[in-house]
């Protein structure tokens, strides 16, 4: 009984080794068959089955050469049968017929020696399969290789003796170079001396020592231009994981240093701007409220002092000290108004009606709005403001540079944004001689970015100029018709 269970758990142990090894054979993307000397099929895996349309039962009732056929020549099957008992096997095409077609295949064959009998284990590849994957892996480096040609980035792969194996169309257009120029030269050779080709060079060799990535900005001057490009290197191994080539990306980030640099030029002019307007905040509460306040404390102190004076000379004290109030209340409300004019809380229509009051009356220059009526446009508070300024700084400008005569706002109204101008009949200016940062221009597109629209500026020496401020409307704001505003007042 004892021997009769070690049996049982030894039949059990080959049964379960026979099963596992038959799943690991089903996982295998090539045929298997088993073949006994007399061409005999004793095992095939499931790609076999797939590969010739037959079911295992069939494979059990017909003999190999009815796959390949040539084996049916007694010559060919002695051969066969010979070289691949040896033990390096051997390895040739053929074509094996399946069910319903012919096919070409790959076969590898080796002696394997089962319950004390020889067979040959065959290992099948179907070479239509093969080809199916060579032309993708084709198809596949074909479109990589169009990505990186095309990539606006600049990409170059050097070998550890600094020869450019592979430049983009980027860096050949960019740098005005043909392949022939650049590619199996060294790096120092293939691009200008000195400038981007050292900082390049220094950049690549320490990648390459260091073994690890390497980036830094360099900076390529050509015929008066100046760009930056921001290059990053990565070291490239083979499969053995030595170092073998050195691949870099370079990316053009001039645009994006120049933002940067105008942002800090305009927050320089923004903070100038705003300081000076804190000065004269300053002046004017000092030199005016103070004074102000100043007098009506010496009225009041020598009016409590002079107990001897008439009601008549005491009235006219008194009077005097009123019109000194009057005075010092004007002051608050010029400078409150200066912070933030409170006509901005009855909406952008009425805000830009006292705008073109206050600009006629201290200016005399005519100026002329078209706008719907005042109820028909609702904006949020900060959308409001933000509008309000640009239409102020406008309006600034023409009094500063304009010397215009006359001056128009335009308030259009469409389903889905708004529409500002503001166009004068001054001697214009070319916008490309104006400074960069310059803290009003600048500041009106700023403040068309921040609304998510676009503010512009066209001007033509002797023509004019043009501020537009077009952005979209938020769901609170409410659509109706345009209509002319009526009553527009002129110089006075």
């Amino acid at each position: 009984m004892l021997l009769q269970g070690v049996s049982d758990q030894d039949d059990n142990h080959e049964a379960n080794i026979t099963s596992l090894s038959d799943i690991a054979l089903n996982k295998i993307h090539d045929a298997i068959y088993l073949i006994d000397s007399q061409l005999c099929i004793k095992y095939v895996n499931d790609k076999a089955c797939q590969l010739t349309g037959y079911s295992r039962e069939t494979f059990s009732q017909i003999s190999f050469d009815v796959i390949d056929k040539e084996l049916r020549d007694k010559d060919v099957f002695a051969l066969w049968w010979k070289l691949s008992t040896r033990p390096e096997g051997i390895q040739f095409t053929s074509h094996h017929t399946g069910r319903h077609h012919v096919f070409p295949v790959e076969v590898s064959c080796s002696g394997y020696e089962q319950e004390g009998e020889l067979h040959i284990l065959c290992i099948v590849r179907d070479m239509d399969e093969i080809r199916r994957q060579k032309e993708q892996q084709q198809l596949r480096e074909k479109q990589l290789h169009q990505v990186v040609e095309n990539s606006p980035d600049l990409i170059l792969r050097f070998d550890l003796q600094t020869r450019c194996l592979y430049a983009n169309l980027a860096v050949r257009s960019g740098f005005n170079l043909s392949e022939t120029d650049i590619t199996r030269l060294p790096l120092t050779e293939s691009v200008q001396r000195g400038g981007i080709g050292l900082s390049l060079f220094k950049l690549v060799s320490r990648t390459m020592v260091d073994e690890k990535v390497a980036e830094d900005e360099l900076v390529v001057r050509r015929k008066g231009e100046k760009r930056i490009l921001h290059v990053r290197c990565v070291p490239e191994y083979d499969l053995h994981g030595e170092l073998m080539s050195v691949l870099a990306v370079g990316r053009d980030i001039t645009a994006i240093r120049q933002t940067e640099e105008e942002l800090r030029l305009l927050t320089h002019n923004l903070e100038r701007a705003r300081e000076a307007e804190k000065k004269q905040l300053a002046r004017d509460i000092h030199d005016e409220l103070g004074q102000q306040l100043t007098a009506l404390r010496t009225g009041l102190s020598l009016l409590a002092m002079r107990k001897d004076l008439s009601v008549d000379a005491q009235e006219a004290k008194i009077q005097a000290l009123m019109a000194h109030l009057d005075s010092t209340i004007q002051v608050v409300r010029d400078v409150s108004t200066r912070l933030r004019p409170n006509v901005l809380n009855l909406g952008l229509v009425p805000a830009l009606e006292w705008l073109r009051d206050q600009f006629i009356k201290n200016n005399g220059i005519r100026c002329i709005l078209l706008a719907p009526d005042e109820h028909t446009v609702v904006l949020d508070e900060v959308t409001l403001t933000a509008a309000f300024r640009v239409v102020q700084e406008s309006l600034t400008n023409i009094v500063r540079h304009a010397q215009a005569s006359n001056v128009y706002i335009f308030v259009k109204l469409t389903p889905d944004a708004l529409l500002i101008e503001v166009v004068d009949n001054g001697k214009g200016f070319h916008l490309h001689r104006v400074k960069k940062g310059t803290c009003g221009l600048h500041g009106i597109e700023e403040r068309g970015r921040m609304l998510n629209g676009e503010a512009t500026i066209t001007s033509t020496p002797g023509k004019g100029t043009r501020v537009k401020l077009k952005f979209p409307l938020s769901g609170s704001v409410k659509s109706a018709h345009p209509v002319r505003k009526p009553g527009v007042l002129t110089d006075e």
